[in-house]
């Protein structure tokens, strides 16, 4: 997937959510601790074909947010150092920096919930700089199946319009969209989709991933 704005490190095998009766308590921000692990097939869904198996695991929780090595699940291979805020919303996803965060999560998340938020996204390796406005909303309980399970998950769509900030910058305008699974029992998504479009409303990335193993600890 292009670098030149959102980088994402994570999987679709073909689920089946099913909506559920809203009979669920607001669900509060989750508490990773050192140890946890999710590991996401990531697919490329563009092209049809299934890439890497790769393993989050959380290294740190201080002021800063939740540290994270991203790691090959087969070898353990380091593949990159990231940073999430305490709600899992990224800030440092390898080449990509946001500030304050990428706002893919407000708990405490209900059905109906909608937030608005503004973020810039910087790439110091390329130079490029990027303006975000994030618009999130939850949309309904849902019972999901993927490779780990089945889970009871609350589907979240989070729609951005990035701008480069630069007058003529070669970052570009456009629109990403990512819809979300997110499952407390697993204090992260299940299965997540990912859209990017132009300026002319052309999709020219779609991605996805699914966890297929995690460890709470």
């Amino acid at each position: 997937m292009a670098a030149r704005h959102y980088l994402a490190v994570l999987g679709l095998i073909l689920a089946a959510p099913c909506t559920l009766a809203d009979d669920h308590s607001p669900v509060a921000a989750p508490s990773p601790a050192v140890g946890d692990s999710w590991t996401y097939q990531y697919t490329d869904v563009w092209k049809g074909a299934k890439g890497n198996l790769n393993r989050m695991e959380v290294t740190g929780v201080d002021a800063a947010g939740v540290h994270v090595d991203i790691k090959r699940a087969a070898s353990g291979a380091l593949l990159t150092r990231q940073l999430f805020s305490a709600e899992m919303n990224p800030i440092d996803r390898g080449a990509m920096h946001f500030a304050p965060s990428f706002a893919r999560y407000a708990f405490p998340l209900a059905p109906g919930k909608e937030w608005t938020t503004d973020a810039t996204g910087d790439n110091p390796k390329s130079g490029k700089h990027w303006r975000y406005r994030i618009k999130g909303k939850v949309l309904n309980w849902e019972k999901i199946t993927v490779a780990a399970g089945e889970f009871e998950a609350l589907k979240v769509e989070v729609q951005a319009l990035y701008n480069g900030e630069e007058p003529n910058s070669p970052g570009g305008s456009g629109q990403l969209t990512e819809t979300l699974w997110f499952a407390p029992a697993v204090n992260n998504f299940v299965k997540l989709d990912y859209r990017d479009t132009d300026w002319n409303g052309r999709i020219f990335n779609r991605d996805s991933w699914e966890l297929t193993a995690f460890v709470r600890k």
